[in-house]
């Protein structure tokens, strides 16, 4: 037998770190065709060790950005808060 081509499949699932009942799945399927006197297994650990660099640095690029947009979001509702609560007291003034 010859084995001309590899296929590797890497994945996550973690949860989202704000969300409930949510999880995140990255997923990657790499593919290599083998020339003859290629190392079958050498080249398998080389390919899987590649899919899961890619699937580990998606990862974590996925919660970089859902940190970077929670944090924004917070940021946004504070000042709509501090402005409702200014106009709140501004109302309560006599004159």
């Amino acid at each position: 037998m010859q084995i001309t081509e590899i296929t590797v499949t890497s994945g996550r699932t973690f949860n989202h770190p704000y969300e409930s009942f949510s999880n995140l799945r990255p997923t990657i399927s790499l593919k290599a065709t083998l020339t003859e006197g290629d190392n079958v297994d050498k080249e398998a650990k080389n390919l899987q060790c590649k899919a899961e660099s890619l699937v580990e640095a998606h990862k974590e690029k996925m919660l970089g950005y859902i940190e970077r947009k929670y944090e924004h979001n917070r940021k946004i509702e504070e000042a709509e808060l501090e402005l409702r609560i200014l106009k709140g007291q501004k109302d309560d003034l006599p004159f």
